[in-house]
């Protein structure tokens, strides 16, 4: 099952993949429930390595493919937690750029495998409600980002990844709660 969103933004796709790539760092939606209240970095992180498959992404994913300034697929951390798996037997957020002209059409995707039955179908159906918010103000807020670094009006500092901590939020506390991940941004010691 599967769930379509999409965004226009005046900026390229490499203005765009910026923000998407630091999506390992911060939701950029709500920060109050999905980043215990720390504000999403609204610069340009300077000190963040390099995009890798297997990294952490969005609190509770893992990077699972990408092509620079193409698209970002982020896969649920397997396997899926109790209850959720009762439901749901994976999930796939995909960020798809097609550049035009002067402005980047972002898709994102929401894929879902989920198990038989009305049961599970309505479950799905009630996260896609929930991502739809979160979501909605997430795109929201990288077209905000993207814009401003089009225009260069956005700085550029580092991000304190020795204090960034994956154990953060809603989606953390709900989906993934690994307590010794290997897909960290900064491996804590």
């Amino acid at each position: 099952m599967g769930r379509l969103r999409s965004i226009e933004i005046f900026a390229s796709a490499s203005h765009v993949f910026t923000w998407l790539s630091q999506l390992r760092v911060a939701p950029y939606s709500y920060d109050y429930m999905d980043n215990l209240g720390r504000r999403s970095p609204y610069y340009l992180v300077k000190n963040l390595p390099p995009l890798r498959n297997g990294t952490h992404c969005l609190l509770a994913f893992q990077v699972y493919a990408f092509e620079e300034n193409s698209f970002l697929v982020c896969r649920f951390c397997e396997p899926v937690n109790s209850p959720l798996n009762l439901f749901i037997k994976g999930l796939y957020i995909e960020y798809r750029l097609v550049k035009n002209a002067n402005k980047t059409h972002v898709w994102c995707k929401v894929l879902g495998f989920v198990n038989r039955g009305i049961v599970s179908r309505t479950a799905f159906l009630m996260i896609c409600g929930i991502n739809r918010i979160m979501m909605k103000r997430q795109l929201q807020v990288i077209k905000k980002l993207s814009e401003r670094l089009a225009a260069g009006r956005i700085e550029t500092k580092e991000y304190p990844l020795d204090k960034w901590y994956i154990k953060t939020g809603l989606h953390w506390w709900i989906f993934c709660r690994r307590h010794h991940c290997s897909a960290l941004v900064y491996k804590q010691t």
